[in-house]
């Protein structure tokens, strides 16, 4: 399913952090100089959040790959990167980003503005909550949807289960361990799009909530296109920003 280009794409996600275990330290989300961010509490990773595509063929973008400038915001309460993202099969194709990261009173609020560098065919252009199976296999996931009761998806355990294809469809609001000391709440404005996948398949050790603006086999993209992403990540306490 695609969504249609540019568009705006409002999303509200709280990340609820379980205040049993680690109560006592402090939250930091780690910003790489791509603008990826990684968010622990005591030296455990517990999700990473990222603007990604796939160019075509499925050959994934990740925001490592990205190069961005970054400067401190009015107030000194966060960070502009503005970069560009780099597709692959597009014949040197880039998307163009700024990307805001404020602290908030309980956590980061995110806004991802984004353009299209040259006329290309790409397959997908995402935002991103990427949890570590070292401490999210087994659990549940539960998500709201527009329409009919929750649905409950519960991740595989250690081993890779070939018959576990996730959740598609739309939902508002997803939890994830509920209860437990790994909780994670992500919760958009409106329903939108949304896919739960096990990306070990892939060799990367993370299960991922992903919020699709593109996602079709080869959508041509023009420099008349744009997206919008506003993002509001809320924990169980303050969040100190590191780097870069």
């Amino acid at each position: 399913m695609r969504r249609l280009l540019g568009q705006t794409i409002g999303l509200l996600a709280m990340v609820a952090v379980g205040q049993v275990a680690l109560a006592q330290d402090a939250l930091t989300a780690k910003l790489d100089k791509s603008g990826m961010i990684r968010v622990s509490r005591g030296g455990v990773e517990l999700a990473m959040i990222e603007l990604n595509a796939h160019g075509t063929g499925w050959q994934h973008a990740p925001q490592s790959t990205a190069t961005a400038t970054v400067v401190d915001l009015a107030g000194g309460n966060g960070k502009r990167f503005t970069g560009a993202l780099p597709i692959p099969n597009t014949n040197a194709g880039a998307l163009n980003f700024v990307e805001s990261v404020r602290t908030t009173p309980q956590g980061l609020r995110l806004v991802y503005d984004v353009s299209v560098g040259q006329t290309m065919k790409m397959n997908g252009l995402h935002f991103s909550v990427l949890l570590p199976v070292a401490q999210y296999a087994g659990k549940l996931i539960e998500i709201a949807r527009p329409e009919g009761e929750p649905s409950g998806v519960s991740l595989p355990g250690g081993e890779i289960d070939k018959a576990f294809y996730g959740w598609s469809g739309e939902g508002y609001k997803v939890e994830v361990a509920k209860g437990t000391p790994q909780a994670v709440t992500v919760e958009v404005v409106a329903a939108a799009d949304l896919n739960v996948q096990d990306l070990r398949q892939w060799n990367k050790e993370v299960f991922e909530v992903r919020f699709p603006a593109i996602a079709e086999e080869g959508a041509e993209v023009t420099p008349d296109d744009r997206f919008h992403f506003e993002v509001t990540v809320g924990f169980a306490g303050a969040v100190k920003l590191e780097g870069p």
